[in-house]
């Protein structure tokens, strides 16, 4: 069980990173976003279980690139935050951007719908072969995702749902994962 639940927690990081992607600005900027990552059967009757994601979104140079920092809790009570930086590229000047994680557990694209990028679709690999396939939307209220895992393991239904907080919101749930002094 223990090795699901890190399983999990790798996948909800390495999506949540590639969700936050919708919510560009032209100019730049960064952006905050805090929630739940769920994981359910693949037809979403079974619930798996949750987590809670806190994500960066830094947007560079004029919205080509995106430099994601996604926090989540460790696997147990007493173990460090996990933390994982996923990069987005616009690929020419087209609404397709290639994904990939710096500790390389995923690559694929992210294509938008629309110029002002607020609905997408995901094809992404993963290491260990399997795929997640899906869409995702920008609100008012924030962003919303859901993609099917598949391939070897467990094949899944992940929903996200990320809230835009300020940056001082994110500091605090991103210190909340944090296990207690002592315990590290």
């Amino acid at each position: 069980m223990e090795t699901f639940k890190v399983g999990l927690i790798i996948i909800a990081a390495a999506l949540s990173a590639c969700a936050g992607a919708a919510a560009l600005k032209a100019a730049g900027g960064t952006s905050y976003y805090y929630g739940q990552v769920s994981f359910f059967s693949p037809d979403g009757k079974l619930p798996y279980g949750k987590t809670d994601s806190a994500v960066k979104r830094e947007v560079l140079e004029s919205g080509a690139r995106i430099i994601e920092t996604v926090t989540q809790p460790g696997s147990g009570h007493s173990m460090r935050p996990k933390e994982y930086v996923t990069e987005l590229k616009r690929l020419k000047k087209t609404l397709v951007y290639s994904a990939s994680d710096a500790g390389g557990t995923f690559t694929g694209t992210l294509t938008f719908k629309d110029r002002e990028l607020k609905a997408w679709t995901y094809d992404i690999k993963l290491k260990t072969g399997g795929e997640i396939k899906g869409f995702g939307a920008l609100s008012a209220d924030g962003i919303k995702t859901e993609k099917q895992l598949s391939g070897p393991g467990r094949p899944m239904l992940i929903k996200e749902d990320l809230k835009t907080v300020p940056d001082r919101e994110y500091k605090m749930r991103a210190n909340e994962m944090r296990p207690p002094g002592g315990a590290e």
